[in-house]
């Protein structure tokens, strides 16, 4: 049988050895992401420097880290509602004269601020210690919701 392309355009046969071997370095060397010796070789970033990539974007936060936030964004609006329902005892007006209107002033000042206290503690967590260390923003979480609950509400003083 005749080759139809003649000597010009003519195919090697598929079993021959040396065609099999060229193709599969072909083959090889497309796979082959190169070397440091290559020209064209870029070096990706190690897990070090994606860990320490600080270009100021917040990172995700991990789960549980979420659900204290949660949690303790919710303690902070139990407190304060706790504060305004419990406000009402502690009104205290005392007596007539210049002197004890600027008391009773002071007295309703130190009670607004009870009312706003723990929702200004867990902003100013928020902004001030870094989402980084979330174990230490979780620990002044913890610090605020005790020193800043409604104490009179929770014992039940005054009732």
């Amino acid at each position: 049988m005749t080759d139809p392309g003649g000597a010009r355009g003519s195919r090697p046969a598929d079993d021959d050895p040396e065609v099999e071997a060229d193709e599969h370095d072909a083959d090889d060397a497309a796979l082959s992401w190169g070397d440091e010796r290559d020209a064209s070789h870029l070096e990706g970033p190690s897990r070090a420097e994606v860990v320490d990539d600080d270009d100021g974007l917040p990172g995700a936060m991990s789960s549980a880290s979420l659900v204290g936030h949660g949690v303790f964004g919710g303690v902070a609006l139990l407190s304060s509602v706790g504060w305004l329902v419990s406000r009402d005892q502690f009104l205290i007006s005392f007596g007539g004269s210049a002197v004890d209107h600027v008391q009773t002033a002071l007295w309703l000042l130190g009670v607004g601020l009870a009312l706003v206290a723990p929702a200004l503690w867990f902003v100013t967590t928020i902004l001030l210690v870094p989402q980084t260390r979330s174990s230490r923003r979780l620990l002044v979480f913890a610090v605020g919701a005790v020193a800043l609950a409604p104490w009179p509400l929770v014992i039940g003083a005054g009732a």
